[in-house]
């Protein structure tokens, strides 16, 4: 793919001395996840360029290998499909095991609110989502069964020069859905790729979930626009961010209706339900990964309670826009805390909400 390419004037050290080149932006867009993944960063040459976005977006399609739970032969669903057929533990690559390790993490944070063995649940729902109806009650009872960090454990053997890692499941219908995480990770690893290659300033998007370096030569950040219950389809707000990552998470597109009741694609684990009330929650976290998992595990636990999860942890904020039952406008409320909180203010004044 060809890069779309912004040539920088060049600026002048002291009067009386040569400019200085600056590096060139690239731009690059492809599918990946199920998204369009979009780089833009700084290089030197077109060569280094095209060699660096090559290199991530093949990290992205190894990742989607390891972990996509629409693919029967990625490896989490074959870990997981073995081991419940074994009973045993089955072995597992490390970049598989490090994203589960950090997904029990943020079960643990959310309590429970976030869930990475959510899957036999979410399957449910996107049956219904075609069929029109709600999943069979002892279906979804059944489901719930398989939910929970109790479900599977992973384990590490580092007696030897180089570690194993291994998942086991304890019931045969146990499946890990890392849809929440998993594409934060690949950010992460994207973002990694271009660090080592020495490109400092940098930015990877991959449907909205976002993270960047240093600032583009002579700005004090990236300009990132913001969305909130509105459907203008504009920015409600922008943020100029450096060396951080933001997601969001919401159902301002990702819904669907049944009896008259709007449900969003967002299940609550711990009832097996989707979240009925709109909302838009933004996370701004150190890495990609974080980000991701928290957007979704703050979009179940609500305003308050994700706020206050969100002032507990170091680097983290956010910004809960909701709409209790799906109603309008003049229900809407916003939450924030840290940087966020400009844009809540600027929010309720533009759209009259409390």
């Amino acid at each position: 793919m060809r890069p779309i390419i912004a040539f920088l004037s060049l600026s002048l050290l002291f009067a009386g001395t040569a400019a200085a080149d600056e590096p060139e932006r690239y731009e690059y867009q492809q599918e990946k996840m199920a998204v369009r993944v979009r780089l833009v960063f700084y290089a030197e040459t077109p060569g280094e360029a095209d060699a660096a976005q090559e290199a991530v977006y093949r990290r992205f399609d190894e990742l989607n290998r390891m972990m996509s739970d629409y693919d029967p032969e990625s490896e989490i669903v074959r870990a997981c499909r073995q081991s419940g057929q074994s009973g045993g533990p089955v072995e597992i690559g490390a970049p598989l095991y490090e994203v589960l390790r950090r997904a029990r993490e943020m079960n643990r944070l959310t309590g429970g609110a976030f869930d990475a063995s959510v899957s036999p649940i979410v399957k449910l729902w996107r049956r219904s989502r075609v069929y029109g109806r709600r999943p069979p009650a002892d279906y979804l009872e059944r489901a719930r069964t398989l939910v929970g960090n109790d479900k599977w454990e992973l384990s590490a053997d580092n007696g030897s020069a180089s570690p194993r890692f291994f998942l086991r499941v304890f019931q045969k219908d146990v499946r890990l859905d890392l849809g929440g995480i998993a594409k934060g990770y690949a950010i992460d690893e994207g973002i990694r790729i271009l660090k080592e290659r020495g490109i400092d300033s940098a930015l990877i998007d991959a449907g909205g979930d976002i993270r960047v370096t240093a600032p583009p030569p002579g700005k004090e950040g990236w300009t990132i626009g913001g969305v909130s219950l509105e459907e203008s389809g504009g920015a409600a707000y922008y943020l100029t961010l450096a060396d951080t990552a933001i997601a969001t998470s919401g159902d301002m597109f990702q819904f669907f209706e049944i009896d008259q009741v709007r449900y969003s694609h967002i299940i609550d684990p711990r009832s097996g339900e989707p979240l009925t009330a709109r909302s838009v929650v933004s996370v701004i976290a150190p890495d990609a990964a974080t980000a991701d998992a928290l957007a979704s595990g703050i979009s179940v636990l609500g305003p308050e309670k994700g706020i206050l999860l969100a002032e507990s942890l170091p680097g983290v904020e956010a910004l809960v826009v909701t709409s209790p039952r799906g109603g309008d406008r003049d229900e809407t409320e916003v939450s924030a805390s840290g940087r966020f909180l400009p844009v809540r203010d600027e929010i309720l004044k533009k759209e009259g909400v409390r």
